[in-house]
């Protein structure tokens, strides 16, 4: 059946070509034709996006992908991610397999061509003379495959493994093991210099065995390398399923001292334990440079350049949980006081593996955020004992400065390659104070905006967004354009809005509240202390920071939301376009079995890139019996081998190594950009005359929170509002000034 065209869609709605192209493109008002073109649209199932590169390519809007197989693990990753990559770019996927054979590659070919595909994306190691000889110029073939970038004369994305194994054999060669067995298929050989680097380092040609990519052909080249080769110390395989087939052989042999290093793409879960490295290519990162370059191809057909794209591996060492761990025993439970939040829970139940391995016992007792605080901050005589705790990292400075918590300057001394692993500047700001280590990095936060993509994505939306406003619909950069979209997805503004309302916010005179209007304020170039400390919110940029926060309240749900949690709750019911939060609060919101907007989750930096830096450390309290025992466990807590772990238990980590694998972005895609938004993230601060005064609560949890949450409410104008606060901390800092004199 052939696909509805511009034509029978304006014939079916009795008017001219020109104007469907005006409804399509915004350029007309009237709601009449509008109504009659869009009625014939819907009628037709007509693409408008897709039919506009028909018209200009004589193609469809499907893109054919060609996959060896789809039983790899790599090539289902490939295929889900390519998928994705489309999908948001409004093409169709039409998917063959070969199965290696060059033939059926070539029939495959010849039918994408016959279906007259958009474009075609072929994974291959078939000389791409052979394959290319019949396809039309007019028609985009990228080719994806394992040769090397000078083999392919071509298209192409071209995946390099030679540094990689070039480095794995000289880890291996300083360490003595010069029996290195390798397991390969022969499309490795192909273009990349393998055998080079192999005779490189002295390794025997027997030692090398060509198979094809099945676990059975892996099992028995392993086997029979270990059998014949009782000195061989270390086994390299080229692909996930013959790494399954050598897995096997190792165990059945028991050949515990042989290490293994495969090619895949990286996982936690599969990693640990069962590889000594691997030699790892982001398969999403393949999928996402081939879709860019053949959506390239299609859209500027005279002038780009079909190029090779070099995609490279890396090698990536994986070592057992708790490696290297080396605690000091003690017989008491260390006794931890801690704010009671998934990253908490996520840490109790790891904290039974360092038992096992230590035999420290660790007691976890989970509070509120105003409990824990009091806690923490009560008078010395009143104050319950504890090992070690939690604290927000407003807290750092009052906690340091009144000796509740330990300095553990000596860990810097001893440990430094550990402390270079966190994310930049993150040590500073959530663990030290006057120069010296305080806590240790422990629960994230910063701030992203999330939204329902597909509400962005839909083309009828966009169009009427362009009508109403005269702008595109997008993901927005400035808070003005965030109530501007929060207005048109609020039905009570927009009848045709397809969810009820635009945005989720939290309310209450609370630190959420305020937290909100930091970043309002930041944006809007204004402040509340000036440099030299003075107070400075009364002001008109201060005001229009306010407006913009109560305006956004009247797109957003008329319930009590008065947390984070709150507000991640109600965006998980699917009902609301945007939300701003915090990453560690956001875990569950991609979650299938908890979420209706799981897999359909956008993310962006926030409005104004003006995040609120937010957080937990981790601290030794100085009345602690056994204080090196907890500063070892928190740093097993806040290390490495936790992060993963961590974070698919619920938590979060401020480890760098977390944010650059791929192989997390399931679970939680936006995590890549968290790097970014962490570097442009502010701390609330008090005054440095006044830090350790223990104001940094009533000043940001009280007094902002109070007057803010009136304004919002209406109870107050904003311009009264900001001069209640400004005129209250005054009144807070003389009497606590007057208080320091007398």
């Amino acid at each position: 059946m052939a696909l509805p065209t511009i034509k029978d869609v304006a014939r079916l709605a009795g008017v001219s070509v020109g104007t469907v192209s005006n409804v399509l493109n915004g350029n007309t008002n009237n709601a009449a034709l509008i109504a009659k073109v869009e009625s014939a649209m819907q009628q037709l199932q007509y693409r408008p996006d897709a039919t506009a590169r028909n018209l200009k390519n004589t193609m469809s809007n499907e893109i054919a992908l060609i996959l060896p197989n789809i039983v790899h693990p790599d090539m289902q990753t490939l295929l889900s991610a390519i998928e994705t990559e489309l999908r948001e770019r409004g093409y169709h996927l039409l998917l063959k397999i070969t199965n290696n054979n060059p033939i059926l590659e070539k029939q495959s070919l010849e039918q994408c061509l016959e279906q007259r595909a958009g474009g075609i994306l072929l994974y291959s190691d078939t000389r791409p003379g052979e394959l290319l000889e019949r396809v039309p110029g007019e028609t985009p073939v990228l080719l994806i495959g394992k040769r090397g970038k000078h083999d392919v004369m071509a298209n192409s994305i071209v995946i390099q493994y030679d540094k990689a194994l070039e480095e794995a054999l000289a880890r291996f060669d300083r360490q003595g093991v010069r029996e290195v067995g390798l397991i390969l298929e022969r499309e490795i050989l192909h273009g990349n210099r393998v055998m080079d680097i192999y005779e490189k380092y002295g390794v025997r040609q027997d030692l090398v065995h060509v198979v094809d990519f099945s676990k059975e052909r892996g099992f028995k080249a392993a086997y029979e390398l270990l059998d014949r080769n009782p000195g061989l110390k270390a086994i390299i395989t080229s692909n996930y399923l013959i790494s399954e087939g050598t897995r096997k052989a190792i165990r059945l042999l028991q050949r515990k001292d042989v290490a293994h290093v495969t090619f895949k793409e990286q996982n936690w879960i599969e990693d640990e334990g069962n590889y000594a490295a691997i030699i790892a290519v982001s398969f999403r990162k393949v999928a996402e440079a081939a879709v860019r370059k053949l959506m390239t191809a299609i859209d500027n057909p005279h002038t780009y350049e079909p190029i090779a794209e070099q995609v490279e591996a890396e090698l990536v060492e994986t070592a057992p949980l708790l490696a290297g761990l080396g605690s000091r025993k003690t017989a008491d439970t260390l006794r931890l006081a801690m704010f009671d939040s998934p990253a908490a829970e996520a840490l109790r139940m790891l904290s039974q593996l360092y038992t096992r391995e230590t035999g420290v016992r660790v007691a976890f007792e989970m509070l509120g955020y105003r409990e824990l605080r009091e806690r923490l901050f009560a008078p010395e005589s009143r104050r319950e004992a504890t090992d070690g705790f939690m604290m927000d990292i407003t807290w750092v400075d009052g906690l340091a400065r009144s000796g509740i918590a330990l300095p553990l300057d000596e860990w810097i001394e001893a440990s430094a390659g550990y402390f270079e692993g966190f994310v930049p500047g993150t040590v500073k700001e959530y663990g030290m104070q006057g120069g010296r280590l305080y806590g240790l990095p422990f629960m994230s936060g910063t701030q992203l905006l999330f939204y329902q993509k597909d509400l962005f994505e839909n083309a009828q939306l966009k169009r009427l967004f362009k009508r109403k406003y005269g702008e595109e619909l997008a993901p927005p950069s400035t808070w003005a354009q965030y109530n501007l979209i929060a207005e048109f997805f609020t039905r009570e503004y927009n009848e045709r809005s397809p969810v009820k309302y635009g945005q989720v916010g939290v309310q209450g005179a609370s630190v959420y509240t305020t937290v909100s209007f930091l970043n309002r304020l930041w944006a809007y170039a204004s402040d509340i202390f000036a440099d030299d400390g003075s107070v400075v919110l009364a002001n008109g940029n201060a005001v229009a920071a306010l407006k913009s926060l109560a305006k956004s309240a009247q797109f957003a749900p008329k319930m009590p939301i008065e947390s984070w949690d709150d507000a991640v709750e109600r965006f998980k019911q699917g009902d609301s376009a945007m939300v701003v939060l915090y990453d560690s609060h956001a875990v569950d919101i991609n979650d299938y079995t908890k979420s209706k907007v799981a897999g359909n989750v956008g993310y962006a930096l926030i409005p104004g890139r003006t995040p609120v830096l937010g957080g937990w450390s981790l601290g030794v309290d100085a009345r602690s019996r056994c204080p090196e025992a907890v500063a070892d466990f928190w740093m097993w807590a806040c290390g490495n081998a936790s992060a993963i772990p961590g974070s698919l238990l619920g938590g979060s980590t401020l480890r760098q190594n977390y944010f650059s694998r791929r192989d997390l972005e399931n679970l939680y895609p936006w995590k890549s950009l968290l790097p970014e938004s962490y570097a442009i993230s502010r701390k609330r601060i008090v005054p440095a005359s006044f830090q350790g005064r223990n104001i940094e609560n009533e000043i940001y949890n009280r007094i902002v929170a109070q007057e803010i949450n009136d304004a919002v409410l209406g109870v107050r104008s904003e311009e009264e509002a900001l001069r209640n606060i400004e005129a209250r901390i005054k009144a807070l800092l003389n009497t606590t000034d007057a208080g320091k004199e007398g």
